[in-house]
């Protein structure tokens, strides 16, 4: 066994370094082992990231375009109302008689004329039976006092006013009249009847009970024709006008209901609102009296040129619409006035041929090269 004294060894690995060293042709390729030994096992991520920013770098953004529109603009105003049936009538009995008949029930459609209920009738027939009898009791006497001038009744026309008077005034032949008047009017009573069409609402009472004569029976309702209720701010006054279009539909409905304002009422309340009515045609009866409805009003500003909202982009402050030219961007500065829930109308910066960007402009560059989408 040999035994190596390394107080010499390090002597002998010096002198070999020094005279690798000392030769300028073996320094770069003992150096290039050197780092390739001492190195880690590489990230992998760097390479992946490296390759995706390239791949972003060369991948256009994908934008939708579309010219301007020019012309009539929609100016909207957006608020919440009231709806109240245009036609509405309460209906109570007149007589303390009990309830015999009950026709209809909540929620039922009813023409005009139509029964609703009836009441105990017999009493009346019998007071109409009893002032006819009257009534002919009396016309009997005329007859007899009017002989007695030598007149008779069938020749009213040739009796002197005074001396008919006189007779009918003898026999009671005006109170018979009256009577008779009277009992038909409490038989006609018995009967309630709907004096529009409508639907019926808020009827409780029940068959064979007694109505309480000073509270409503039932209500007619006749929705086909509403009026809305609602309230603007009072700067927004001067865009109303009577006769202006109003849009009214439910929260949860797609179908719009078209009508016009009918009135403004020229006074701003405590919280700087003014009250304004408009009437629709309900034509379903979809929107039920006293529903809170949702009121779009309209104004039309001619000869505008106008473009979708997303359109819009704002550069440093600044509002910016990107048109595309032969597949690049073009950045153009733009002033704007009216708009609605989806437009807004341009007032300078673009023109009617222009192609305007209004999806996929969120992060573009001036001069940036696009790919148009179709869908």
């Amino acid at each position: 066994m040999h035994i190596i004294n390394m107080s010499k060894a390090k002597f002998f690995f010096i002198p070999a370094l020094h005279g690798i060293l000392t030769k300028p042709k073996c320094i770069l390729p003992m150096l290039a082992l050197l780092l390739f030994s001492c190195n880690e096992t590489p990230d992998k991520r760097f390479p992946s990231e490296t390759k995706s920013k390239s791949v972003e770098s060369q991948q256009m953004q994908i934008v939708q375009c579309t010219i301007p529109g020019f012309g009539n603009f929609s100016m909207e105003l957006k608020t919440t109302g009231k709806a109240y049936a245009s036609k509405k009538v309460t209906l109570n009995f007149t007589l303390d008689e009990k309830i015999t008949a009950i026709y209809v029930k909540n929620g039922q459609y009813v023409k005009k004329g139509h029964i609703i209920a009836q009441q105990d009738r017999q009493r009346y027939r019998n007071e109409i039976i009893k002032s006819q009898e009257q009534l002919a009791r009396a016309m009997i006497d005329v007859e007899d006092i009017l002989l007695g001038f030598n007149y008779q009744l069938k020749d009213s026309a040739a009796i002197p006013s005074s001396v008919l008077d006189m007779a009918k005034n003898r026999s009671n032949y005006h109170t018979s009249v009256t009577l008779l008047q009277n009992a038909r009017r409490d038989w006609e009573a018995t009967l309630l009847k709907s004096p529009i069409n409508g639907v019926v609402a808020n009827m409780n009472s029940r068959v064979y009970s007694y109505p309480n004569v000073d509270k409503p029976f039932c209500t007619i309702i006749d929705n086909t024709i509403l009026d809305v209720e609602f309230r603007i701010l009072e700067e927004d006054y001067l865009f109303l006008s009577p006769g202006q279009p109003i849009d009214v539909s439910l929260p949860l409905m797609d179908e719009i209901l078209n009508g016009k304002i009918t009135e403004i009422n020229p006074l701003v309340d405590e919280n700087g609102m003014i009250t304004v009515k408009g009437r629709i045609n309900n034509k379903n009866r979809m929107i039920l009296d006293g529903m809170n409805v949702e009121v779009v009003i309209r104004k039309e500003i001619p000869n505008k040129l106008y473009i979708p909202k997303s359109g819009i982009v704002l550069r440093d402050g600044k509002k910016v619409v990107f048109t595309q030219k032969n597949g690049i961007a073009i950045w153009n500065y733009v002033q704007t006035s009216y708009e609605n829930f989806t437009s807004v109308v341009i007032e300078s910066g673009l023109k009617t041929t222009d192609s305007i960007i209004y999806s996929g402009n969120e992060n573009l560059a001036h001069k940036a090269k696009i790919t148009i989408s179709d869908l």
